[in-house]
């Protein structure tokens, strides 16, 4: 964990509060609340904060590829699969954006958030909205809410059928897009509100004003 600009602050602050307070100082104040800070992050560690990590790490894969399958015009690979004939690009890109998915319906899943739950049930809802275009590009959703690929009619789809279900801005790789970025802000925020209650909470039993940090910065 880094240790950012507003914690050393924090610190400073404590060093200059009354002894009757702190009934330390110096670095023994520091240390002690840095090895707190840390006992009670890594409790968190693997419950809701592996969960927020996961899952912001999964939705910004996601974003990142529905980002490069989205058709820029005469530079985008369905121009280039068009001109070569080969769709190879584009079918990667497509096995690697529906892998991604289903990690981030998976973290979505495992965390117990109403609005984590809303985002489920959009990603849901688009995949029933899309389903004839995403079987015509060999994708097919499973009743837990993921997807499967089948292969040979992956590959045999048409760059205009691939472009429907990715490409277009009304598709369906560029919706689950939109919906990734905001899963990636909400874990992040979620991420930073329990950092933040943590700490608070430390400060105070130091005798000390909790404050707000951003550790993501």
């Amino acid at each position: 964990m880094r240790i950012t600009r507003n914690y050393m602050n924090a610190l400073m602050a404590a060093n200059k509060s009354p002894a009757s307070k702190r009934r330390m100082s110096g670095n023994s104040f520091a240390s002690a609340v840095n090895n707190r800070y840390n006992t009670q992050a890594n409790k968190l560690g693997s419950t809701t904060q592996a969960i927020y990590q996961n899952m912001k790490n999964n939705a910004g894969e996601l974003q990142a590829t529905s980002s490069k399958l989205k058709d820029t015009g005469e530079d985008s690979i369905y121009a280039k699969a068009e001109e070569s004939g080969d769709t190879s690009q584009i079918t990667k890109l497509v096995k690697d954006f529906v892998n991604q998915y289903n990690s981030t319906v998976r973290s979505l899943k495992s965390s117990n958030s109403r609005v984590d739950n809303s985002y489920l049930n959009q990603l849901n809802s688009y995949a029933m909205m899309h389903r004839n275009t995403l079987q015509a590009s060999g994708i097919t959703k499973n009743s837990d809410g993921t997807l499967s690929v089948n292969d040979k009619t992956l590959q045999s789809a048409s760059v205009e059928q691939l472009r429907q279900t990715f490409g277009d801005s009304s598709s369906f790789g560029a919706k689950a897009g939109e919906t990734a970025v905001n899963v990636q802000y909400n874990a992040v925020s979620g991420m930073n509100s329990i950092i933040n209650s943590t700490y608070s909470n430390l400060l105070k039993g130091f005798g000390l004003s909790g404050g707000f940090f951003n550790f993501w910065s």
